[in-house]
């Protein structure tokens, strides 16, 4: 359980950190507003519900293979499903990439910061 806790802070700070940028924060807002699109498209064209339409869009986009049980019927939904998929798996991936050295970048910096309490510490000592 302390080995969830450690990664989580760690994962956390990584992101609080990526907030500071420029880049970080347009795409989240990209992001944001693919789902939206996502969402609103799928509730009003195949009718589903909000939390349906949210799911499916917000599931779509993760780079696994999760099977939600909903499937576009209308050809448009088909194409703009299509379109959809590929613009948004982009953003969703250099977010998740970014994500992934903010937090590689983290831990460098706990380890150097390791490294120099030992040290201060050896010093000290003699």
């Amino acid at each position: 359980m302390i080995s969830f806790f450690l990664t989580l802070k760690r994962l956390l700070s990584a992101v609080f950190r990526l907030m500071k940028e420029r880049v970080f924060k347009s795409l989240l807002a990209t992001l944001a507003i693919i789902l939206l699109s996502g969402t609103l498209f799928y509730s009003r064209i195949e009718g589903w519900s909000f939390l349906d339409a949210f799911y499916y869009a917000f599931v779509s986009l993760i780079p696994t293979s999760v099977t939600t049980g909903l499937i576009p019927e209308a050809t448009i939904s088909k194409w703009f499903t299509m379109i959809y998929l590929v613009v948004g798996v982009g953003v969703m991936l250099m977010i998740i990439v970014m994500i992934g050295f903010a937090v590689v970048k983290f831990e460098i910096s706990e380890e150097k910061r390791a490294e120099l309490k030992e040290s201060n510490r050896a010093r000290k000592k003699d």
